[in-house]
């Protein structure tokens, strides 16, 4: 079957009918998908090349496009095949397949599809296939979004028709579709961190602790270094909140780039502090790194830095052995959660005193580009609460004494 390769990709150009290397343009990226055969599909490769955009994106088009070159050889279908009818043709089977293949209120079959579409779209920009080709019909649809200040608005956007409807799961979330832990959990689940030995456990709770204290993204906290945490200043307002640069020039990585500073209660922060200065795995491990590396706050038991995949990887086994050791409400468990709970408690509080206060401290705690991510904070208390009441008030007036 089709696969990928992670090597360093070449990039290539078309002359005359044939391939030629490209020894002056540097591609970004280090993916290349071949055929069964061993053959390179070229297209793709030039494409991924080409892309410019973040790695976890086109590390992501890789992988939704290797999967369609797998699901081609299966069929026996060429990734050309475009027949006058429109139900042969092998985007439209591909669509169907992708349908027919995955739960309803999955996302993979409508990034799959979107991705393998973007990759036609430059296939016929860049001349490669014929700019006459039918494949699909352009459609415009409307979508919803809220502004910056969280007013809802519309905004009529170009797709295909070949674009799968993702219905989401009906339940009230957060950033990233999550829903928080309930602060009984969170602690149920650093408490079960902080009584195991093992070494992992002892780095995936110091994780956590950040994670649900600091609301920071998995991506900043990997590039946290002890110089960032000694260079902690005191909140101007309250000196029990110790501010940790973050952003371009802080050496610890945001979305967007944004430019501020993680939030450590003076607790947290000592703690951190303390994992960094005197923890036994930490230290032994920052013996293995090299020296550019040595001041990483983690470090994997090789001395190196953390991926996001070597993150995933241990959450995944946490999962299995909470859920072994009987605590079956992290069957789902994500890091990212962790942010989410921070959140939500943070509106909570604040909003017992005022909306437009909790929206500012909030988004400058976790540092989101837009008011309008930290409204969905407020929205999901709010409705939270009124849901809460709702389900009460039927339950007495459905049940009546039955189950009083």
């Amino acid at each position: 079957m089709a696969y990928v390769n992670s090597y360093p990709a070449q990039s290539y150009n078309r002359v005359n009918g044939e391939w030629i290397p490209d020894k002056i343009y540097k591609p970004k990226t280090k993916y290349s998908i071949f055929w069964s055969n061993g053959e390179p599909w070229m297209e793709a490769l030039i494409y991924l090349s080409e892309r410019r955009t973040k790695s976890a994106t086109i590390r992501s088009n890789a992988f939704d496009l290797r999967a369609y070159a797998e699901w081609l050889e299966e069929n026996s279908i060429h990734w050309l095949h475009f027949p006058i009818k429109r139900e042969e043709r092998c985007l439209e089977r591909f669509r169907g397949y992708l349908i027919a293949s995955s739960r309803r209120n999955s996302g993979v079959p409508s990034r799959r599809i979107n991705a393998v579409v973007n990759f036609y779209r430059w296939l016929k920009a860049r001349g490669l296939i014929d700019k006459q080709l039918k494949m699909w019909e352009e459609q415009q649809v409307t979508v919803l979004f809220f502004n910056s200040i969280g007013f809802q608005r519309t905004l009529n956007v170009s797709t295909t028709d070949l674009r799968i409807r993702h219905r989401k799961a009906n339940i009230n979330s957060l950033e990233g579709g999550l829903l928080p832990l309930s602060v009984e959990d969170r602690d149920t689940l650093l408490n079960y961190l902080k009584a195991n030995t093992r070494d992992q456990y002892t780095i995936l709770h110091a994780l956590f602790v950040l994670g649900f204290f600091t609301g920071a993204r998995i991506s900043s906290i990997r590039t946290i270094r002890i110089e960032n945490l000694k260079n902690a200043t005191p909140d101007a307002t309250d000196p029990e909140v110790m501010l940790v640069a973050a952003g371009p020039g802080s050496g610890i990585k945001t979305k967007f780039d944004v430019q501020g500073y993680l939030y450590f209660l003076k607790p947290v922060y000592d703690f951190i502090l303390d994992y960094a200065q005197t923890n036994i795995t930490r230290l032994e491990r920052q013996a293995k790194a090299i020296k550019t590396n040595k001041s990483l706050l983690f470090l994997t038991k090789e001395g190196k830095p953390y991926s996001e995949g070597s993150i995933n990887t241990a959450i995944s086994e946490l999962r299995k052995a909470l859920v072994r050791d009987g605590l079956t409400q992290f069957h789902d468990l994500k890091f990212h959660q962790s942010r989410a709970t921070c959140g939500t408690e943070l509106a909570r509080e604040f909003m017992k005193h005022d909306d437009s206060y909790a929206i500012e401290h909030v988004r400058d705690w976790l540092m989101h580009k837009n008011e309008s991510t930290t409204w969905t904070y407020i929205k999901f208390l709010k409705k939270s609460k009124a849901a809460k009441k709702a389900n009460d008030a039927f339950i007495r007036q459905f049940l009546g004494p039955n189950f009083s």
